[in-house]
Protein backbone atom coordinates (compact mmCIF):
# COMPACT_ATOMS: atom_id res chain seq x y z
CA UNK A 1 0.00 0.00 0.00
CA UNK A 2 1.25 3.46 -0.88
CA UNK A 3 1.31 6.12 1.80
CA UNK A 4 1.32 8.95 -0.75
CA UNK A 5 0.26 8.96 -4.39
CA UNK A 6 0.02 11.95 -6.74
CA UNK A 7 -0.64 12.02 -10.45
CA UNK A 8 -0.84 14.47 -13.32
CA UNK A 9 -1.64 14.50 -17.02
CA UNK A 10 1.30 15.99 -18.92
CA UNK A 11 0.96 17.39 -22.43
CA UNK A 12 4.23 15.81 -23.47
CA UNK A 13 5.32 12.50 -24.98
CA UNK A 14 6.71 9.88 -22.58
CA UNK A 15 10.21 10.21 -24.08
CA UNK A 16 10.48 13.79 -22.81
CA UNK A 17 9.48 12.77 -19.29
CA UNK A 18 11.95 9.87 -19.41
CA UNK A 19 14.78 12.27 -20.34
CA UNK A 20 13.96 14.35 -17.26
CA UNK A 21 13.64 11.37 -14.91
CA UNK A 22 16.81 9.64 -16.08
CA UNK A 23 18.99 12.76 -15.87
CA UNK A 24 19.35 12.62 -12.09
CA UNK A 25 21.64 15.64 -11.86
CA UNK A 26 18.77 17.81 -13.15
CA UNK A 27 16.37 16.71 -10.40
CA UNK A 28 16.67 20.06 -8.55
CA UNK A 29 15.06 21.72 -11.60
CA UNK A 30 11.76 20.04 -10.77
CA UNK A 31 12.13 18.60 -7.24
CA UNK A 32 12.60 21.78 -5.24
CA UNK A 33 13.20 19.87 -1.99
CA UNK A 34 16.63 18.77 -3.24
CA UNK A 35 19.68 20.93 -3.88
CA UNK A 36 21.80 18.21 -5.51
CA UNK A 37 21.29 14.67 -6.87
CA UNK A 38 23.74 12.25 -8.40
CA UNK A 39 24.01 8.62 -9.45
CA UNK A 40 27.27 6.69 -9.19
CA UNK A 41 26.70 4.88 -12.46
CA UNK A 42 24.13 4.39 -15.22
CA UNK A 43 20.37 4.72 -14.79
CA UNK A 44 19.77 1.01 -14.17
CA UNK A 45 18.81 -1.29 -11.29
CA UNK A 46 21.46 -1.56 -8.60
CA UNK A 47 22.99 1.86 -9.20
CA UNK A 48 23.46 3.86 -6.03
CA UNK A 49 23.51 7.59 -5.58
CA UNK A 50 22.39 10.34 -3.27
CA UNK A 51 20.34 13.47 -3.04
CA UNK A 52 21.16 16.33 -0.73
CA UNK A 53 18.01 17.95 0.59
CA UNK A 54 17.61 21.72 0.86
CA UNK A 55 17.84 21.37 4.64
CA UNK A 56 21.32 19.83 4.23
CA UNK A 57 20.43 16.21 4.96
CA UNK A 58 22.15 13.60 2.81
CA UNK A 59 19.74 10.96 1.46
CA UNK A 60 21.46 7.84 0.04
CA UNK A 61 19.40 6.04 -2.60
CA UNK A 62 19.42 2.99 -4.83
CA UNK A 63 17.64 2.32 -8.12
CA UNK A 64 15.68 -0.89 -7.53
CA UNK A 65 13.85 -1.27 -10.85
CA UNK A 66 13.95 0.49 -14.21
CA UNK A 67 11.56 -0.18 -17.09
CA UNK A 68 12.71 1.94 -20.04
CA UNK A 69 10.25 4.73 -20.92
CA UNK A 70 7.69 3.37 -18.42
CA UNK A 71 8.78 3.46 -14.79
CA UNK A 72 11.49 3.35 -12.19
CA UNK A 73 11.58 2.66 -8.47
CA UNK A 74 14.17 3.77 -5.97
CA UNK A 75 14.66 3.27 -2.28
CA UNK A 76 16.14 5.86 0.04
CA UNK A 77 17.07 6.17 3.67
CA UNK A 78 16.62 9.39 5.58
CA UNK A 79 17.75 9.21 9.20
CA UNK A 80 15.84 6.16 10.52
CA UNK A 81 13.19 6.32 7.78
CA UNK A 82 13.06 3.86 4.86
CA UNK A 83 11.36 5.30 1.78
CA UNK A 84 10.38 3.67 -1.49
CA UNK A 85 9.52 5.97 -4.40
CA UNK A 86 7.74 4.64 -7.46
CA UNK A 87 7.60 6.69 -10.68
CA UNK A 88 5.25 5.48 -13.43
CA UNK A 89 3.96 6.87 -16.68
CA UNK A 90 1.38 5.78 -19.20
CA UNK A 91 1.02 7.19 -22.70
CA UNK A 92 -2.53 8.44 -23.27
CA UNK A 93 -1.93 9.85 -26.77
CA UNK A 94 1.15 10.82 -28.83
CA UNK A 95 1.52 14.05 -26.84
CA UNK A 96 -0.21 13.29 -23.55
CA UNK A 97 1.10 11.17 -20.69
CA UNK A 98 -0.24 10.24 -17.27
CA UNK A 99 2.52 10.45 -14.65
CA UNK A 100 2.13 8.90 -11.20
CA UNK A 101 4.57 9.28 -8.31
CA UNK A 102 4.00 7.32 -5.11
CA UNK A 103 5.86 6.71 -1.86
CA UNK A 104 5.87 4.08 0.86
CA UNK A 105 7.13 4.80 4.37
CA UNK A 106 8.63 2.12 6.59
CA UNK A 107 11.23 1.59 9.27
CA UNK A 108 11.42 1.20 13.03
CA UNK A 109 8.49 2.80 14.77
CA UNK A 110 7.19 4.17 11.46
CA UNK A 111 3.68 4.30 12.91
CA UNK A 112 4.85 7.19 15.11
CA UNK A 113 5.81 9.50 12.24
CA UNK A 114 3.78 8.19 9.28
CA UNK A 115 1.05 10.86 9.58
CA UNK A 116 3.49 13.76 9.59
CA UNK A 117 5.58 12.24 6.79
CA UNK A 118 2.48 11.69 4.66
CA UNK A 119 1.64 15.39 4.90
CA UNK A 120 5.20 16.47 4.15
CA UNK A 121 5.63 14.02 1.25
CA UNK A 122 2.23 14.87 -0.23
CA UNK A 123 3.13 18.56 -0.34
CA UNK A 124 6.65 17.95 -1.67
CA UNK A 125 5.58 15.37 -4.27
CA UNK A 126 2.66 17.51 -5.47
CA UNK A 127 5.00 20.45 -6.01
CA UNK A 128 7.64 18.26 -7.67
CA UNK A 129 5.14 16.66 -10.02
CA UNK A 130 3.71 20.05 -10.98
CA UNK A 131 7.23 21.29 -11.72
CA UNK A 132 8.01 18.13 -13.71
CA UNK A 133 4.84 18.70 -15.74
CA UNK A 134 5.80 22.31 -16.50
CA UNK A 135 9.37 21.38 -17.44
CA UNK A 136 8.30 18.49 -19.71
CA UNK A 137 5.66 20.62 -21.43
CA UNK A 138 8.11 23.49 -21.95
CA UNK A 139 10.70 21.17 -23.45
CA UNK A 140 8.18 19.32 -25.63
CA UNK A 141 6.68 22.62 -26.74
CA UNK A 142 10.10 24.06 -27.60
CA UNK A 143 10.76 21.06 -29.83
CA UNK A 144 7.35 20.93 -31.53
CA UNK A 145 6.28 24.58 -31.80
CA UNK A 146 8.87 27.13 -30.67
CA UNK A 147 7.36 30.30 -29.22
CA UNK A 148 3.91 28.89 -28.39
CA UNK A 149 2.80 27.81 -24.95
CA UNK A 150 0.39 25.02 -24.12
CA UNK A 151 -2.00 25.21 -21.16
CA UNK A 152 -0.88 23.58 -17.91
CA UNK A 153 -2.22 20.34 -16.50
CA UNK A 154 -4.00 19.82 -13.20
CA UNK A 155 -2.58 17.75 -10.35
CA UNK A 156 -4.73 15.15 -8.66
CA UNK A 157 -4.09 13.55 -5.28
CA UNK A 158 -5.31 9.99 -5.12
Amino acid sequence: MNDVKVQVIVKSPPAEIWKIWSNFSEAPLWDTDVSHCELNGPFQPGTRGKCILKNGLNMPLKLEAVSLHESYRNTARLLWIDLEFDHQMRRLSPNETQVIHSAKISGPLSFLYRGLLRKMLTAAMTTALGNLCTLAEQRANAISTPGLEKPGAHLHRV
